[in-house]
């Protein structure tokens, strides 16, 4: 028998809840929400807790805060309806400031080859 990685289940469960979401702030009303992209999904091992990143190209964090916050209970009875486990995670989002941290670190080297 073919011993399990540790995190399978969670593994498996992780790229549908992106997707849902995905789908979700695409079919929303909202046009900040529409151009939101999820980064990554991060579920606790229990299915009680999951942890939503989201960023957008635009610079309106906190517009997408508000929006998502706003939306967030919609969202989440979109997810029960289609995920089929016993729990459904409760969502939380966060916003991802990666693509920012990446600017600043491409400013850095830009400033350093030109001197």
């Amino acid at each position: 028998m073919k011993k399990q990685t540790r995190g399978g289940r969670i593994n498996r469960i992780n790229p549908l809840i992106h997707k849902i979401i995905a789908s979700e702030l695409l079919r929303n009303s909202n046009p900040t929400l529409n151009k939101a992209t999820v980064t990554h999904v991060s579920t606790s091992p229990d299915l009680k807790r999951c942890t939503i990143y989201v960023s957008s190209l635009e610079n309106v964090r906190g517009t997408l805060s508000k929006s998502l916050e706003k939306n967030r209970m919609k969202i989440q009875k979109e997810l029960g309806k289609q995920l089929t486990t016993k729990f459904i995670p409760r969502i939380q989002f966060e916003i991802d400031t990666s693509f920012e941290n990446t600017d600043k670190v491409n400013e850095l080297i830009y400033k350093i080859h030109e001197k």
